[in-house]
């Protein structure tokens, strides 16, 4: 968007008009790209509303509501008839109120610059804005009960486990359980859990500390998703509040706009044997979409990201981490006409937005939609955090 046309939303704006989804987002992506842009913004708006409140200060009632953002009103009713003429001192005092408002008013825009510019010039805030998060999952709910086997091993539940929970912020429903068995939610504080001898999950929760030893904010429990034969945990998107520059009627993932997402993630399992798997995926493998975990075709049983086609996987990039090693994974996928553009970072620095040549894996994906997420498993594997946002900053926050 240029200048004059955000003047002109600006100004309809002010003169109550209204303006688009599209037009919202778009000038509010204008007057956030520059601090010229800002300064511009404001001046324009406090402008405004100080030449109609003088107006409305100097001229005669009209007979209808004259309440401004300010309420700047004067009955007249009570004054001295039109026709007589004012005294020279009465133009004196109305001059000098006149020229009192002009410095007052210029002072008060000289202040609000200066506080805007002086917001500019500190240092990056490590959390993201809150418009920029769509949706998130931090599993901050009671841990799920189960029964030890005389063996020692667990007893996976068929029921119940997530199914119904309806926590985090940006969905339209409740997690929803599809397979034969159910994912937990799971605890280190409440309930001992019967670990495997080699199982490097019983070390700790997931967490992340980058490299500069920013932490990444974390909160609750986390989810850990059933053995043998498998569980199928899904949840939809709540569109509502989602800005229209990301969607469009096929769902998330309109032509042009960038869509970042990141979660954490260990497996109990790191070798590539018995084609064990346990992934996130968007999109379906029925269309097309995009499977990011441990995942059986790869051969290594490394972290691994894969396409979606018509039934089959292309384009599959492995890593160098074992899955039996704590991850956070961040996603970036670029919407093009055409194949999307997928970036992987493992581990990326919390500081600033990783660039897309140091990316961990990069492959091309099936041009697609989607309107929730799901996560597969025939072994258990730990999910945490789970983040979808505009930004890197929206789904890498920095715990404070």
């Amino acid at each position: 968007m240029d200048d004059t046309n955000a003047y002109q939303l600006i100004d309809a704006h002010l003169d109550h008009l209204e303006l688009t989804e599209e037009q919202s987002d778009e000038l509010s992506v204008w007057i956030k790209a520059t601090p010229k842009n800002t300064d511009e913004a404001f001046y324009r708006i406090f402008l405004h509303s100080y030449l109609r409140m003088r107006y409305q200060a100097g001229a005669p009632a009209l007979g209808f509501d004259q309440n401004t953002l300010n309420n700047a009103y004067i009955d007249y009713a009570d004054e001295a008839p039109a026709l007589s003429p004012p005294s020279h001192k009465s133009k004196s005092g109305l001059r000098n109120k006149i020229i009192f408002g002009v410095v007052v008013t210029c002072l008060l825009l000289n202040v609000i610059i200066a506080g805007v510019q002086f917001a500019y010039n500190q240092p990056p805030v490590l959390e993201a804005a809150v418009t920029d998060l769509l949706a998130y999952e931090p599993f901050d709910y009671p841990a799920t009960p189960f029964t030890v086997s005389r063996e020692g091993d667990i007893v996976w539940p068929t029921s119940g486990g997530l199914h119904g929970l309806n926590g985090g912020q940006g969905w339209s429903e409740p997690w929803r359980e599809t397979n034969s068995k159910v994912a937990l939610i799971a605890s280190y504080d409440e309930i001992e859990f019967p670990w495997n001898s080699n199982d490097m999950r019983k070390f700790g929760p997931l967490s992340f500390t980058d490299e500069t030893g920013h932490s990444l904010k974390i909160q609750g429990n986390l989810m850990r998703t059933a053995t043998s034969p498998r569980s199928i945990t899904a949840r939809r998107f709540d569109f509502r509040n989602f800005p229209a520059s990301v969607k469009d009627k096929g769902g998330l993932g309109r032509d042009g706009s960038v869509i970042w997402f990141s979660f954490l993630a260990q497996s109990s399992k790191s070798s590539a044997l018995h084609n064990y798997y346990s992934y996130l995926v968007i999109g379906s493998k029925e269309v097309a979409g995009l499977r990011i975990g441990k995942l059986g075709a790869a051969p290594t049983g490394n972290w691994t990201a894969v396409g979606l086609l018509t039934g089959a996987e292309v384009n599959l990039q492995t890593s160098n981490i074992p899955s039996g090693q704590s991850v956070f994974l961040v996603t970036r996928i670029n919407f093009e006409k055409g194949p999307e553009d997928c970036f992987v970072w493992l581990n990326p620095s919390l500081e600033t937005e990783p660039s897309q040549e140091s990316a961990t894996m990069h492959l091309k994906v099936p041009n697609f939609r989607f309107d929730g997420l799901a996560i597969h498993a025939n072994h258990s594997s730990d999910f945490d955090e789970i983040r979808f946002g505009t930004t890197f900053k929206a789904v890498a926050p920095v715990s404070q």
